[in-house]
């Protein structure tokens, strides 16, 4: 029985959450041929304050560049 857990920033919009969790059963249907009654997924969403990517929180307001870097001295 195939379970999948996603942890994201939240959702804008509750319709791609639906989504998501229909191609994720699909994508694990597919290729494990597990039947589909079996495949539990879940989304578990965390506020950008409480993720961080390179040491940089996800609510700085400069997180797209500063989250790449690749160096303490960048």
């Amino acid at each position: 029985m195939p379970f999948v857990h996603i942890t994201t920033w939240p959702a804008k919009d509750e319709g791609d959450m639906l989504r998501l969790h229909e191609d994720i059963t699909y994508a694990v249907h597919k290729n494990t041929g597990a039947p589909l009654d079996k495949i539990s997924v879940v989304i578990s969403e965390i506020q950008p304050s409480r993720w961080s990517d390179a040491g940089i929180p996800g609510d700085d307001k400069d997180f797209p560049v500063k989250s790449r870097r690749k160096s303490y001295e960048e």
